[in-house]
C-alpha cells in the first residue's frame, strides 16, 4: 500500500500565499502520514499557463496529477477539496476523480469547508476563535463568491449559526441573492449606520495578487463599505492561513478516509 494525498485548488501565481496555505496544509498532512505522497493540482488553466510562462513551474491539472500519482506507485488516493461550499467546482472535482477511480485500490474525496448542517456550527466556532478578539463588539462580514443556485441555502444556514458566536456576523456574496448591498441594507435597518467592519474573504487562499473572484473584488468591496460610512479593517488573507480552518479541512480529510 502506498498512500497519496492530492490537494486541489483554483491556483495562484503568488508563491508566498501558496506556501502559507497549500504549503502549510501539505506539511500538516505529511506530518501525520510520514510515508505518504503529498501533492497539489491547480484547476485554473490560465493560472497554470502563466506559471509556466513566467516562472517555468509546471503545475498539473487534476487529471494529469492523478495519473502522475498512479505512475509514482500510489495505490490509495485521497483527494482534498479546498472548496468553501458544494458548488460547480466541487462537482467537477468529483466527476473527474470518479472517472479515474478504477486506477487505485481505494479513492476518497473530502468535502468542502461547509457541506452539512454539522459544519455550520463547526465553522461558526472556528470563525469565533479566529476573529472574535479582532472583531469585539463590531461587525464581521465574510465575503464569498456565491451563485444563485450554488450553496445559497448552505450559506444562509451558516450565517444563522455564525450569529450565535459572533453577534454582528454576516455573510455576503459577489453573485446571487446575498450581495453586499443587501447586507448593508440589513445593517442600516438594524440602526447600524456607521461603525467598524472587519471584512474577511471566505476563500481557502486570498490576497491582492490571488486570482479568485473574491480577491480581485476585495478592494472594491472595502471602498463600497467606506462610501456607506463604515470604517473597514482589512483581513485580506485566506482562511487556510488560520489554524482553526486548517484543522477543519484536516477533519474532513480524515472523515473521508474512514
Amino acid at each position: 500500500m502506498k498512500q497519496g494525498f492530492l490537494i486541489v485548488n483554483h491556483g495562484t501565481l503568488d508563491n508566498e500565499v501558496k506556501d502559507k496555505t497549500i504549503g502549510e496544509f501539505a506539511l500538516s498532512v505529511g506530518d501525520r502520514f510520514e510515508d505518504a505522497v503529498v501533492s497539489f493540482a491547480y484547476t485554473d488553466q490560465d493560472v497554470r499557463r502563466k506559471l509556466r510562462e513566467e516562472t517555468g513551474e509546471k503545475v498539473r491539472n487534476l487529471k494529469a496529477e492523478i495519473l502522475n500519482m498512479k505512475e509514482n506507485g500510489v495505490t490509495d488516493l485521497a483527494i482534498v477539496s479546498t472548496d468553501i461550499h458544494d458548488g460547480e467546482h466541487y462537482r467537477r472535482l468529483k466527476e473527474e476523480t470518479v472517472g479515474l477511480a478504477a486506477l487505485f485500490k481505494t479513492v476518497s474525496i473530502s468535502v468542502p469547508l461547509i457541506y452539512t448542517d454539522k459544519d455550520f456550527e463547526l465553522v461558526a466556532r472556528a470563525m469565533h476563535g479566529a476573529f472574535s478578539e479582532q472583531v469585539g463588539d463590531d461587525i464581521l462580514i465574510l465575503v464569498t463568491a456565491g451563485h444563485k443556485t450554488d450553496g445559497a441555502e448552505e450559506l444562509l444556514g451558516f450565517e444563522k449559526s455564525l450569529k450565535k458566536h459572533v453577534k454582528n456576523g454576516y455573510v455576503a456574496t459577489l453573485h446571487g441573492e446575498r450581495r453586499l448591498y443587501k447586507v448593508i441594507k440589513e445593517l442600516k435597518q438594524s440602526g447600524i449606520e456607521a461603525g467598524r467592519i472587519i471584512l474577511v474573504p471566505m476563500e481557502f487562499m486570498a490576497g491582492k495578487s490571488v486570482e479568485n473572484d473574491v480577491s480581485q473584488e476585495y478592494t472594491c468591496l472595502v471602498q463600497r463599505l467606506k462610501d456607506e460610512g463604515y470604517t473597514v479593517e482589512e483581513a485580506f488573507k485566506g482562511l487556510a492561513e488560520y489554524d482553526e480552518f486548517q484543522r477543519i479541512y484536516l477533519k474532513h480529510l480524515y472523515d473521508s478516509m474512514r
